[in-house]
């Protein structure tokens, strides 16, 4: 497995082994020292840390700090939800700047032609606000039990969500000009 994607799950893994052996409050602990770890092995390896991960580690610290402080589990079952309004407003307002945030953030991988990223905007926001609805369900309907589990399995199928969108996007908005070869370059 690459490394990487191994810190990705690291965090949901613990939570899931905090909450086996100790509860709620033991699995947002855990989570939040295994953001931390996340955090720093990626700094060592890149130099560089990605801000989402930056950002989900602060959340999930003030969140799981006004949970321990209240005594309330709420606060560790918002943080989900909250997380996600936060990507779909990041992501809603990076819409609007000029190159957008995703086209700077992935035309080194994706050559979408101009009207394709505003596409995938749109998307992507509407993936994250599903996820926000999703949690909001489960934590409401599930037991605490059970709502552990969907908040493990979720992030990595909102993962898979947002590939198969950008995969899609990309198939109908892919920039065909980009991948042909200059008039001076031999065939």
């Amino acid at each position: 497995m690459d490394r990487r994607l191994f810190l990705e799950l690291l965090p949901g893994l613990a939570f899931l082994a905090g909450h086996v052996f100790g509860g709620l409050f033991w699995a947002a602990g855990l989570s939040v020292v295994a953001t931390a770890l996340a955090v720093g092995l990626r700094w060592r390896w890149d130099r560089a840390v990605p801000w989402l991960a930056v950002a989900t580690f602060v959340l999930i610290l003030v969140l799981t700090g006004a949970g321990l402080v209240l005594g309330d589990e709420t606060f560790v079952m918002l943080r989900p939800t909250v997380g996600a309004l936060a990507f779909a407003a990041i992501l809603a307002v990076g819409a609007c700047a000029r190159p957008s945030l995703l086209q700077r953030t992935l035309d080194y991988k994706l050559r979408l032609v101009p009207r394709g990223w505003p596409v995938l905007h749109g998307a992507w926001v509407c993936l994250a606000l599903l996820a926000a609805g999703a949690n909001e369900i489960a934590r409401r309907a599930l037991s605490t039990d059970h709502w552990v589990v969907f908040n493990v399995l979720s992030d990595p199928a909102l993962f898979g969500l947002i590939w198969i969108a950008t995969r899609l996007v990309a198939e109908v908005y892919w920039d065909e000009e980009e991948d042909a070869p200059a008039p001076h370059d031999p065939p």
